[in-house]
C-alpha cells in the first residue's frame, strides 16, 4: 500500500477496493472498518451472485429448461440494477475520498 505523508491511504483511487485496503488490524477504526469492509464485500458478493443467477437463467431458457423468458428478463434486469447501484455507491465513495483528500488541515 502506498502511503501519503506517512498515512496509510492509497494513491490509486481508481482501485475499487481502495477503502478496504486502508484499514489495518492495529488501527483505531478497526472495528468500524471491519464492519464497513464486511458490508461492502457482502454487497459485492450479492451482486456477483445476481449476475451469475441471470446467466444461469438465460442458459436454462435457451436450453429449453423450466424457466420462462419473462423470468430470465427479470433476472437480467435485477442484476443490471444491482450493478448500477454498486457503481453509483463506488462513485460516491470516490467523490467523498477526493473531498477528504483535498481538505486543508
Amino acid at each position: 500500500m502506498t502511503q501519503i505523508n506517512g498515512v496509510g491511504m492509497p494513491l490509486g483511487i481508481s482501485d475499487p477496493m481502495f477503502l478496504m485496503k486502508t484499514y489495518s488490524a492495529g488501527s483505531a477504526g478497526a472495528v468500524e472498518g471491519a464492519s464497513f469492509q464486511k458490508l461492502m464485500l457482502d454487497s459485492m458478493s450479492e451482486v456477483a451472485g445476481l449476475q451469475q443467477s441471470a446467466q444461469t437463467s438465460i442458459g436454462d431458457n435457451l436450453a429449453g429448461g423450466d424457466i420462462t423468458l419473462a423470468e430470465s428478463i427479470i433476472a437480467v434486469r435485477e442484476a443490471e440494477l444491482a450493478t448500477k447501484l454498486m457503481l453509483q455507491v463506488q462513485r460516491k465513495l470516490v467523490d467523498a475520498w477526493k473531498e477528504l483528500k483535498n481538505m486543508q488541515m
